[in-house]
């Protein structure tokens, strides 16, 4: 189970990539004056969901990227982990923390950002090293990844009326 340093340098750039934008995406919907377009890309309120762009897009983008980059059979299947992982981890650790504390702790909700983002790289690279993935993860998880793309797009415009897509402040869903 060796990796190369190609896959070692995406793992640790993508990390860094997806913490950074992800952090400046939280205003990119407001800062182009409420652009539509931007608002299917970005966070457009202040709903877990919502917050779950902040790695959807980033991870998306250097994914994207990295095809030309990256050579490995497992590719397909470090992408769908990678995506997956933030959007379990920070819904579970911020409505935990969330029920015993009864109020919401910003730098508990950026810890929470910072970790599932750290966990779900750290995730990638050690699928990275599993050279002999069989063929159906990677249909699995292609399938995942496309479900993944289509619900992030669609539940913004067309949001679910559940506590996962309210805005905690203004109590709207999606982009209004």
């Amino acid at each position: 189970m060796k990796m190369n340093k190609n896959e070692k340098i995406f793992c640790i750039f993508g990390m860094i990539f997806v913490l950074v934008i992800g952090t400046f995406s939280h205003f990119f919907y407001e800062w182009s004056n409420y652009n539509t377009f931007l608002g299917i890309l970005f966070p457009v309120n202040e709903s877990t969901w919502e917050h779950l762009k902040l790695t959807i897009f980033p991870t998306l983008i250097w994914f994207f990227i990295g095809i030309t980059y990256v050579d490995n059979k497992n590719y397909i299947v470090a992408f769908f982990i990678t995506l997956v992982l933030p959007m379990i981890i920070i819904p579970v650790l911020f409505y935990s923390y969330n029920l015993l504390t009864e109020q919401l702790i910003l730098i508990i909700d950026i810890s929470i950002f910072i970790l599932s983002v750290v966990i779900a790289w750290i995730c990638c690279y050690f699928v990275f090293m599993f050279k002999n993935a069989k063929k159906i993860y990677n249909v699995i998880s292609f399938i995942g990844v496309f479900l993944i793309i289509l619900f992030y797009f669609l539940f913004t415009i067309f949001p679910p009326k559940i506590f996962l897509f309210e805005d905690s402040i203004t109590n709207h869903y999606g982009i209004y």
